[in-house]
């Protein structure tokens, strides 16, 4: 299944909440987003110039004339594009979610959001299952191989992390 342009989502997300510059969007992006990803300027303002084309969104009319400055606003089809993209891990045939695409609709979800929020949590728990049973049997493989002890190491350390991602989602889930 291919990837869907996880900046684009995480921009228009970021634009639902107020016009910004690109170095608006950087800004945001190191102060809120660095704990699980990052975009560096290069990506940034390509990506503003496509979503500008595919008119997702606009330019705010600049008063000075003289600034070099864009600030961008979401657009009413950019809009629909991204609250359309916040409900996909809703649709009949998706089962599973990974954690980069949980995390960044995770961002943008508010208590409000409950009927899309607990289905979302309760579709990564599955998906988080079936991770820790497919690094279970990649455990077996390795223990018994000491060549192997780094790569052991890393999958303990992955089944720890997901273990504790479970046990967060279990009780996120049972209070709302």
């Amino acid at each position: 299944m291919a990837r869907a342009n996880t900046l684009q989502y995480m921009i228009l997300g970021l634009l639902t909440r107020q016009e910004m510059t690109g170095y608006d969007i950087k800004q945001t992006f190191d102060k809120e987003k660095a704990e699980f990803w990052s975009a560096p300027f290069s990506q940034i303002y390509p990506e503003l110039s496509r979503l500008l084309k595919k008119e997702l969104v606009e330019l705010v009319p600049d008063e000075t004339k003289n600034s070099r400055k864009k600030t961008y606003r979401i657009s009413s089809q950019g809009l629909k594009l991204f609250n359309d993209w916040l409900q996909i891990p809703l649709t009949p045939g998706v089962t599973q979610l990974n954690n980069d695409d949980f995390i960044l609709r995770l961002h943008f979800l508010g208590k409000k959001n409950q009927k899309i929020l607990q289905p979302l949590m309760i579709l990564r728990r599955q998906t988080i299952k079936m991770e820790l049973i497919q690094l279970e049997l990649e455990l077996t493989e390795v223990v018994h191989h000491p060549e192997q002890y780094g790569r052991e190491f890393i999958i303990r350390k992955e089944l720890a992390t997901k273990k504790a991602d479970l046990k967060l989602l279990n009780s996120a889930i049972k209070k709302s």
